[in-house]
């Protein structure tokens, strides 16, 4: 069974994992890294204006202003907190031009005009990412990037497997069938990576420390917890005696015709 993403479970995870994310979230940061390295262009390339739906503590951010040289840069988050967490994260990069937008991406009415539409790992907590990506070309300047990343149907399959709770995912063909309707497509790819943990117990509190685990409130009991351990090992345990955890990502660059 699968679960959309009650909004404000996720909100209250993220805000209690800020303090680990940035040391747990090795995945989420080479994503984010990709992300902006792909945006055609140059190290000189100028935005006069971004927004980034999602900012979180700030991977794509820092990416971007190491990168490119930009004017605005609008940030929007559902937690206040995350933007000391962006200040923070950018503070060497002597750019101090943001305007910080909390809310819920999916209610929010967004400034017209931008150079870049950005986000980077969030589009997954999305419940109607079918209405959401076309509004973003009316947010974009004619020739405008929109560039994501977001996992799709073969992310964290160990734990739907195991515990049967898991996010609706989007596969790439049926984004592209989103993207392609408004925008001209510059680059699209996916791929799987695994990380390697001692025991399926270091896989949940991973989770925990990252805040991906804001499927929905759950408690593992102790026998729960026994019989969960066990068949993880089981189905998805390694030869060094480790146990594994999928990520799918998927990045999609395009630009607005």
């Amino acid at each position: 069974m699968k679960f959309v993403a009650d909004k404000k479970n996720v909100q209250n995870r993220f805000r209690r994992s800020f303090e680990t994310y940035n040391l747990q979230a090795t995945v989420q940061k080479q994503i984010a890294s990709k992300l902006a390295d792909l945006i055609p262009g140059t190290d000189k390339m100028h935005f006069n204006r971004i927004l980034e739906i999602g900012c979180g503590t700030g991977f794509l951010t820092q990416r971007i202003l190491s990168k490119y040289s930009v004017g605005e840069y609008l940030l929007n988050d559902m937690i206040d907190a995350a933007f000391d967490e962006v200040r923070q994260l950018t503070y060497n990069l002597n750019f101090n031009n943001f305007r910080f937008i909390a809310s819920d991406a999916e209610t929010m009415t967004f400034p017209e005009n931008m150079d870049a539409v950005l986000s980077a790992s969030s589009f997954q907590w999305f419940n109607d990412i079918e209405t959401f990506i076309p509004k973003i070309y009316s947010l974009l300047k004619s020739g405008g990037i929109f560039a994501f990343s977001t996992f799709g149907e073969n992310n964290f399959s160990e734990i739907k497997t195991t515990l049967n709770v898991g996010l609706n995912y989007k596969t790439l063909h049926e984004l592209l069938g989103m993207v392609q309707s408004n925008f001209e497509l510059i680059v699209a790819e996916e791929w799987t990576q695994q990380m390697r943990f001692d025991t399926p117990n270091a896989v949940l509190k991973h989770m925990k420390m990252t805040g991906v685990n804001g499927l929905k409130p759950c408690f593992l009991g102790k026998e729960k917890l026994r019989l969960f351990n066990e068949n993880y090992c089981r189905l998805f345990g390694n030869e060094d005696k480790t146990v594994r955890l999928t990520y799918h990502p998927i990045i999609i660059i395009a630009r607005k015709n």
